[in-house]
């Protein structure tokens, strides 16, 4: 099975700080990957370089295969938008747009029809559970809801790989586990999912965990392949 990103001897640097130090990821279709680690070790500067949002100081990143050049930003934001899919632990939702206009946002910037970007954003909508609230503002639906809105809003271009950043981190017990449930159900139709996060027992639905310290990987773990 090839790899659908690969980073290849990645180092990171702000001013004189190493951020990240010779990391080295292959990612397979449809692994759902976990990344633990304390404060300060890397994990989202990691996670954003696997999602373009951000570049190395050196080393190579391929998606698919192919290099990416860093110094292209205007193909690097088109790859961002059409391979990649975010979730935050900060939903990001537009406050002034209804949910079916927040999820309809990516498609739209993806040269999408009006049409064909409602059509996608009340499906998924419905599929995520929040059929009947399509045209509810942000605040008016809880912070569980909000974040299911910003799963729909990341799953809209069909991305390759799910990237989220401590998804979990402001919720509840009840909705974390709604949130993990999508996650689960997603990777088993098989979805690339890669997830930050402090919450040790979250990782125990994932299939690999890789665990940093001061920049670096330090442990690379492999759990039995189980259903969700």
């Amino acid at each position: 099975m090839n790899s659908i990103v690969e980073l290849k001897n990645i180092n990171k640097k702000i001013r004189d700080e190493e951020i990240l130090k010779d990391i080295n990821i292959s990612v397979k279709k449809g692994e759902f990957i976990s990344i633990i680690g304390p404060s300060g070790s890397g994990k989202s500067s990691l996670l954003y370089i696997v999602g373009l949002l951000d570049k190395p100081s050196s080393g190579q990143v391929f998606v698919e295969g192919e290099a990416i050049d860093f110094n292209n930003p205007q193909k690097i934001a088109h790859l961002r938008n059409l391979k990649f899919g975010f979730i935050f632990q900060f939903h990001y939702l537009i406050s002034e747009f209804s949910l079916l206009e927040n999820v309809m946002v990516p498609m739209l910037k993806a040269g999408k029809s009006k049409e064909e970007a409602k059509e996608r954003a009340y499906f998924l909508l419905e599929k995520l559970g929040l059929k009947g609230k399509e045209k509810r503002k942000p605040f008016q639906i809880s912070g569980g809801e909000q974040q299911r809105v910003a799963i729909a809003r990341a799953l809209t271009n069909e991305p390759i790989v799910l990237i989220a950043d401590e998804p979990t981190g402001n919720l509840d017990s009840k909705n974390t586990a709604i949130v993990m449930e999508i996650f689960c159900k997603l990777h088993l139709e098989g979805k690339t999912v890669i997830m930050v996060t402090h919450e040790i027992e979250l990782t125990e639905k994932t299939e690999r965990v890789i665990k940093m310290l001061d920049g670096m990987i330090i442990e690379e773990i492999e759990l039995e392949k189980k259903k969700c």
